[in-house]
């Protein structure tokens, strides 16, 4: 008779950890936003030149800036509750972590494979390098806040 398998014991990760693991998720989410953004038409420095024109060019320029912070908030609070709350190993889980690497993978690529079309339309260099550090920094900051509202401590 065959012994029966053992369960191996639930793993608790550490708090920096967890911050990390969805700061960084948070930040990359968000920087794949903002691409596909750029690449529908919504560019953070055109549309920031029609801020003071009417009212509704005014939500279209924000738009963009409110999306990006937050599905940065967004991502990285469900990843830091995810990690806070399901201890490892994930056995149960493992068809649907397959499923989801896949369609991750799937959706960095054709953003990868769009972004690589794009075009400046007329800014200066020091514009887009500008609006880019200013969405990446909100990113960060929105990041931060959502696995620190979510983390379980």
């Amino acid at each position: 008779m065959e012994p029966p398998k053992s369960e191996l014991a639930p793993i608790e990760l550490p708090a920096v950890l967890v911050y990390a693991i969805a700061l960084t998720c948070g930040v990359l989410a968000a920087l794949a936003l903002q691409i596909h953004l750029s690449r529908a038409g919504y560019d953070l420095v055109n549309l920031w030149e029609n801020v003071f024109s009417t009212k509704s060019m005014q939500l279209r320029a924000a738009g963009p800036w409110w999306a990006i912070a937050g599905f940065a908030f967004i991502v990285s609070g469900v990843t830091a509750a995810a990690l806070s709350r399901l201890p490892f190993p994930w056995s149960r889980f493992r068809l649907l972590r397959w499923l989801a690497g896949v369609v991750v993978v799937l959706v960095l690529a054709d953003i990868g494979h769009s972004a690589t079309t794009i075009a400046p339309l007329g800014t200066g260099a020091g514009a887009n390098l500008a609006a880019s550090l200013g969405a990446l920094a909100l990113a960060t900051l929105m990041s931060m806040f959502g696995a620190y509202f979510t983390a379980r401590r």
